[in-house]
């Protein structure tokens, strides 16, 4: 059989390509990797996301955070890097290992000595929410082991790509069982999240070549990334 198959075009780009463009994506567009409230990314830029700081009763500006994540590095299946026990590379798959850097703005807080907010929707001056200047950072840095495939999806521009859509994720060595469960739940709403904004265009794999109207992939095979179409 053909590299085609029933298609006429084939076009694949191997892991360590696929690892170079990812890289390229992310030094570009540092804002994929970074996000945090207003007192650590008062704005979106370049190289930063600005997200709402978490609300809390009695927090002034809400619980300040800060996000940052490693660009991500790609291991397709047949597996080449070792994974925690829990994980499994299997057929078509693909894993990465990821470092996240949490932070915290962990500030004392002063007691308002005005009475508490009044209910239902009653009348009161305004009181000031702005966030205050962060000051010393609580921070944690954790390795992020993942699973999953690949999905063809659209980017900005309209033109075909791939997103890395994450399945499962495992952290090492965090005690007890009970916290080490619920940091890999919240790890793995947000690199889902994170990684699916990532999206790499197929001409990234025909290099510019051709034309390619997606019909079979895209498929990870022999530490490629395959995929088949007709012009």
């Amino acid at each position: 059989m053909s590299l085609t198959g029933a298609e006429n075009v084939f076009a694949s780009i191997h892991e360590d390509a696929l690892n170079d463009v990812l890289t390229a994506f992310c030094t570009e567009r540092p804002r994929y990797l970074v996000y945090g409230s207003p007192s650590f990314v008062p704005t979106t830029t370049v190289a930063e996301t600005a997200m709402p700081a978490i609300a809390f009763p009695g927090v002034p500006g809400g619980i300040q955070w800060r996000l940052r994540f490693s660009i991500p590095r790609v291991d397709l299946f047949p597996q080449t890097f070792l994974l925690p026990p829990e994980l499994t590379l299997s057929a078509g798959r693909f894993s990465t290992e990821i470092a996240v850097e949490l932070c915290l703005d962990c500030r004392r807080l002063r007691i308002d000595p005005r009475p508490p907010r009044p209910q239902h929707g009653k009348d009161e001056p305004p009181r000031d929410e702005k966030p205050p200047s962060t000051g010393k950072l609580t921070c944690c840095k954790l390795e992020v082991f993942a699973v999953g495939h690949l999905q063809h999806v659209l980017a900005v521009t309209g033109e075909d790509a791939v997103a890395l859509a994450v399945d499962g994720v495992e952290l090492v060595d965090i005690s007890p069982q009970e916290v080490e469960s619920a940091l890999e739940c919240l790890l793995f709403m947000i690199l889902q999240a994170v990684l699916a904004e990532i999206r790499l265009p197929l001409r990234a794999l025909r290099a510019g070549a051709f034309q390619l109207s997606l019909t079979v992939g895209p498929l990870i095979e022999d530490d490629q990334v395959k995929v088949r179409g007709v012009f």
